[in-house]
């Protein structure tokens, strides 16, 4: 038997006067997925995700947590049980980081012990030492530094549903690609059921296990970035893709399907970075961008060499 859903939407709308801007839309997402919400300014995709958490109450449909019809919790209390982070981060400015971190937890009655330990041990995880870090207030932190932060509080309560609302659209590129890897990295959010909004197309397609994408508030197509991008359902998915199509090819097509195009099979030299077969394009590019290595070694292949050039023109011909 499978495992019901921790989130589950029903025929859910939502109008702001004459305008719907949440038509009908039913979905599921599953215990430990991360669902992309994307799609064109205006298309309802924040608007969907504040229904999830009350923050916008919906004119009609249902929404579920882990079997609870959210309208029969006070909207604190469903709010207690899910992470939130929005892209101004919204610190209190006279707290310091570890007050930050500590106030859902000290609003739970969670001892203060426990709370100080969890709060050192998100902060490590994220890349800010405790020691340098939790004295610090807000407007002493850098835009990435801030956006660790409110990571750190939304998971400071070990909630099981995260949503994060263009966490990382106010970043520089450098400091998005930054923490958007250490996001993708971090054991606690494997754990987690998470919804995330976000307008970026590499940054769904680097993050999702499935996306929805929409527009004018209706779903034109939900499933894993692959099956959008090689099996659009509609014109407008095809034509949303399309200027990237080529970068997001990279990130959804795995070094398997490349090898059998490389024409010059070698053994790697001692020494080379090591990746799996099921690592993408994208991530072989980046690695070898990174290690400055003259090739790498494909972990299920020792015997190939795979460098830059030969890399790319075997992609290219596999491109289907």
């Amino acid at each position: 038997m499978s495992s019901p859903p921790a989130i589950r939407v029903s025929h859910l709308t939502k109008r702001f006067g004459a305008q719907v801007v949440v038509d009908d839309l039913s979905f599921e997402v599953a215990a430990g997925e991360t669902l992309v919400l994307l799609g064109p300014s205006g298309c309802g995709k924040t608007t969907l995700l504040k229904t999830l958490n009350r923050l916008v109450e919906p004119d009609g449909g249902t929404i579920a947590v882990h079997g609870r019809d959210v309208r029969q919790l006070a909207p604190e209390e469903l709010r207690r049980g899910m992470g939130y982070v929005i892209q101004q981060v919204g610190l209190l400015p006279h707290y310091t980081v570890a007050q930050n971190i500590g106030v859902v937890p000290g609003l739970l009655g969670q001892p203060a012990a426990a709370t100080a330990a969890r709060t050192t041990e998100l902060l490590e995880r994220l890349h800010l030492p405790a020691a340098r870090f939790a004295h610090l207030l807000p407007a002493q932190l850098s835009g990435g530094q801030a956006q660790r932060v409110g990571l750190a509080r939304a998971l400071a309560a070990d909630p099981p549903v995260v949503l994060l609302d263009e966490p990382f659209g106010a970043l520089d590129p450098l400091t998005r690609a930054a923490v958007r890897r250490d996001f993708r990295e971090l054991d606690e959010l494997r754990r987690k059921t998470v919804v995330l909004v976000t307008h970026d197309v590499q940054e769904a397609f680097e993050l999702a296990d499935r996306v929805i994408l929409l527009n004018q508030g209706q779903i034109q197509q939900l499933g894993p970035p692959r099956e959008l991008l090689r099996q659009p359902a509609s014109d407008f998915v095809r034509s949303f893709f399309q200027a990237e199509r080529l970068a997001l090819e990279m990130r959804v097509t795995p070094l398997a399907e490349v090898l059998p195009f490389l024409t010059d099979a070698a053994p790697a030299p001692a020494g080379a970075p090591v990746l799996s077969a099921r690592a993408s394009v994208q991530e072989a590019v980046a690695l070898l961008h990174e290690t400055q290595a003259a090739s790498l070694r494909v972990a299920e292949a020792p015997a190939t060499a795979v460098a830059l050039g030969p890399l790319l023109a075997a992609f290219g011909r596999a491109l289907p």
